[in-house]
């Protein structure tokens, strides 16, 4: 999978461009994250995915996400059981 920064400004290593720009088509749209999340976790299980990557990602999806959706939380203690 592609990872790219998404800019200079943040701090992030590295963030995969299509879990971040379908974060960015659902907060335009109905805020139907469970499906990305859910495929993401499947990425990073089957190794497509490093753990770090998707940690990074989800912070840079964490920052455009509306403030009251709370389901990355359990993302987040998912992939971390991943990381070395």
């Amino acid at each position: 999978m592609k990872i790219n920064p998404i800019s200079n400004q943040t701090s992030f290593q590295a963030v995969n461009q299509k879990y971040y720009q379908w974060a960015k088509k659902e907060t335009n749209g109905c805020h139907r994250f469970s499906e990305l999340f859910t495929q993401m976790e499947m990425d990073v299980c089957w190794k497509d995915l490093a753990p770090q990557d998707a940690i990074d990602t989800l912070e840079a999806i964490k920052k455009i996400m509306p403030p009251d959706w709370k389901g990355i939380e359990l993302t987040f203690d998912y992939i971390k059981k991943f990381l070395p």
